[in-house]
């Protein structure tokens, strides 16, 4: 799609991030599980998406580029992160909060569930955590190996080895020996 280049590059950045807003959350939640640091991950994202706007070529869709973009930011900031946590050790913060109403429980479980999910999506290597989180943002295989240059045989593959790894960490996490 090449509306980018019809377009001043203050626009064509606020459609494209409010466009890729909720994707981009997602995404940062897929490789950060601090609120702040998921914040922070989507704005290093923007910051990319800004410098980067001027070098679209239209090659592949607006959205597999953003994607791409996106990805190779949170890889860089994930890395970045573990080798401060190796200098730092962070206190452990506990889950609890009070029920406020009739539906809290109900929203502390599914939050729960969202958490094992989103800590089972990070434990992979971040090759297969990229394309898990590509999959479920509904990109094509072929979509899958433009941002990320594996072939789409082989998403395909690893896929399938994802799932069955995924059902096997939230099995153990709900029988409770958090592997």
């Amino acid at each position: 799609m090449a509306e980018i280049a019809g377009q001043d590059r203050k626009a064509a950045f606020l459609r494209l991030f409010e466009q890729y807003a909720p994707a981009l959350q997602r995404l940062a939640g897929a490789y950060v599980d601090a609120r702040e640091d998921r914040e922070d991950l989507v704005q290093e994202i923007a910051a990319a998406l800004w410098r980067a706007l001027p070098n679209y070529r239209a090659e592949s869709s607006e959205r597999t580029w953003l994607y791409r973009i996106a990805h190779n930011v949170a890889i860089t900031a994930t890395v970045k992160q573990r080798q401060r946590a190796m200098r730092e050790v962070a206190p452990d913060q506990p889950f609890d909060r009070p029920s406020a109403g009739a539906g809290a429980e109900q929203n502390l479980l599914l939050e729960e569930k969202r958490r094992m999910l989103f800590a089972a999506i990070r434990r992979p290597a971040a090759a297969d955590r990229q394309i898990t989180v590509l999959h479920l943002e509904g990109l094509s295989g072929a979509e899958i190996e433009a941002v990320t240059g594996i072939a789409e045989g082989a998403v395909a593959t690893r896929l399938t080895r994802i799932r069955e790894k995924l059902r096997q960490a939230i099995r153990a996490r709900e029988a409770g020996d958090g592997r």
